[in-house]
């Protein structure tokens, strides 16, 4: 009985204790980054997700996220906004700490430590609207664009062996490339790709052929760095799904697909509120006789 009573005397001691060290561990490790900030490395051409203003600020989700981020940890963020290779190149070098979005890949986990999935997004194979293309097997030999060191670089490589990909370094000149008739078709990020077109007055001019799974946007910091990796973890973990949503849909426009199935959900709505308003003199009638 004296030893129980002396093993509940300890953990009552200790316990307090240590969990009051693990607390001040992970501030001492936000008491770090807070003098010195960090720097997060990310596409200057990749509207909605992240691009550079004309008079030169960052925008952009993942730059909402990360400022969020900041405001929720009290850690400085400056952006490295720059060409896509670039960006892995930054992080991989220690030009900047944390890569603030991308898709997982083989190669990347190589010299890359990712975080959970911060939010999905998926990609499409895009061609012009009167191309009378309908298939990806069609392209077969045919110029298709991607940007370069890209998870969809990787993945035309793999999945389509048979395209001959063109890759580019930014955006706008894939889009450039394929308006002038140089590419037949690219494959890249939907939303990203989809608010472009819609920036040159084009939406009309591109459909998508086909789709591709969902991939999750992680952050990365550079191989075997624990600790920093930890600190982007607990950050990201303060910012609830409603606010990642609310700055999301800021940003994001749901594609025709959703604006389809969203239409058609108001017209049953409707006609069914139609249907029960017609037949509501029939069933009281029917009632009050």
């Amino acid at each position: 009985m004296n030893r129980f009573f002396l093993s509940v005397f300890f953990l009552l001691i200790v316990w307090p204790v240590s969990l009051a060290q693990v607390t001040r561990a992970e501030n001492d490790i936000f008491e770090g980054y807070r003098e010195r900030g960090i720097v997060v490395a990310q596409e200057s051409g990749m509207a909605p997700m992240s691009y550079r203003e004309v008079n030169g600020d960052p925008k952009g989700y993942i730059i909402d996220l990360w400022r969020k981020w900041s405001a929720e940890t009290g850690v400085p963020v400056t952006f490295y906004l720059t060409e896509w290779a670039n960006t892995l190149n930054a992080v991989r070098s220690g030009q900047a700490d944390v890569h603030g979005g991308l898709f997982f890949t083989s190669e990347r986990d190589k010299y890359l430590d990712l975080t959970n999935p911060i939010f999905p997004s998926k990609g499409g194979m895009f061609v012009k609207a009167d191309s009378g293309i309908t298939r990806v097997s069609e392209l077969r030999g045919r110029p298709v664009g991607v940007i370069a060191n890209s998870f969809y670089e990787d993945l035309i490589n793999r999945k389509y062996p048979a395209l001959k990909a063109v890759p580019m370094e930014t955006v706008a000149e894939l889009l450039e490339a394929f308006f002038c008739g140089e590419l037949d078709g690219f494959l890249a990020d939907y939303p990203t790709l989809m608010f472009s077109v819609g920036a040159l007055g084009k939406a009309k001019d591109v459909k998508t052929i086909e789709f591709f799974s969902h991939q999750n946007f992680r952050a990365a910091v550079v191989k075997g760095n624990v600790k920093l990796l930890g600190m982007i973890e607990e950050g990201l973990s303060r910012i609830d799904k409603d606010e990642r949503d609310n700055i999301f849909n800021r940003w994001v426009v749901g594609d025709s697909n959703q604006i389809r199935q969203w239409l058609i959900l108001v017209v049953v709505i409707g006609f069914t509120g139609l249907l029960v308003a017609a037949l509501f003199p029939f069933f009281r009638g029917r009632r009050e006789s």
